[in-house]
């Protein structure tokens, strides 16, 4: 086993990575403090059988610092999906991601709910909801239907004619019967879809975040972002051309998407428009 004492590991930020003899890759992991996470985890070898397989295979250990937590997340993240670890599970790329968009149809007041996969390289503002299958989706608007009294027939989910299965029921309010205006089921399926609704990408350029080291206060990380899409992490604005340059692929990625949109929240953000290779402020 190894002896952490002489892996000298920082006390700071960071991804650190377990490989085994064979130099196949492990483990890829996050925290704000290298050397603890990486000590509990062979402390946990001790009673949890998975811990204890991970460690007793592990020959090396080596480690990136961050700047602060925000950089951890976006670098474990990226790493575990173009790497694929052995033990990382939770993380694995999604090979398909699927949304709702409503869909007006000509001529007419009625709203279709289409289940889409989503190919957009980021999220639009007419898309509802991030799913892992086809069938959670479809779950998702069942269940949305049901709540809002939605008529299945009029969002497209049930075919025919006259009055639907939910109204018969009781769980629809009779848009397909001409019982409710079409106009005010369509408020309605408005409401319901509101909470799900994506955050479009607000900028018309990529943005860049600036993130102060947690223990070298003059020093910050720089993550370049588009599209809620990852681009990479420079240690200074002077890299930032060579790194859009680059060319990295800006596919959507729900887990990116959820990262990037707590790093924007919390306070103190430091964030610049990043257009004509300058960075100016974001107010």
């Amino acid at each position: 086993m190894l002896d952490l004492a002489e892996l000298n590991l920082p006390l700071s930020p960071g991804v650190y990575r377990f490989y085994n003899r064979d130099e196949v890759l492990l483990y890829v992991g996050k925290s704000i403090n290298i050397a603890q996470r990486v000590r509990s985890h062979f402390q946990a070898s001790h009673h949890q059988a998975k811990e204890a397989r991970l460690v007793n295979q592990t020959t090396r250990i080596t480690y990136t610092p961050t700047a602060g937590e925000t950089g951890a997340l976006l670098l474990e993240n990226h790493q575990i999906k173009t790497l694929q670890p052995l033990y990382n599970r939770r993380l694995r790329k999604t090979r398909q991601l699927w949304t709702l968009q409503p869909q007006p149809i000509a001529g007419s007041d009625r709203v279709e709910v289409r289940i889409k996969a989503l190919h957009a390289e980021s999220a639009q503002p007419e898309l509802y909801g991030l799913f892992a299958s086809k069938a959670a989706t479809l779950k998702q608007v069942r269940t949305l239907a049901r709540q809002f009294q939605l008529c299945e027939r009029v969002i497209g989910l049930e075919s025919g004619s006259g009055r639907c299965f939910g109204h018969q029921i009781g769980q629809c309010l009779g848009a397909c019967c001409g019982k409710e205006p079409l106009t005010q089921h369509t408020e309605r399926l408005n409401r319901a879809l509101a909470s799900k609704q994506l955050k479009a990408w607000p900028w018309t350029c990529p943005l860049v975040i600036e993130e102060p080291s947690v223990i070298r206060p003059t020093t910050s990380d720089w993550h370049l972002i588009s599209g809620w899409a990852y681009l990479g992490t420079v240690a200074h604005p002077d890299e930032l051309e060579a790194l859009a340059k680059a060319g990295a692929p800006a596919s959507f990625d729900l887990d990116t998407y959820f990262i990037l949109q707590k790093a924007l929240k919390t306070p103190g953000s430091l964030l610049y428009k990043w257009q004509n290779q300058r960075l100016s402020p974001v107010r």
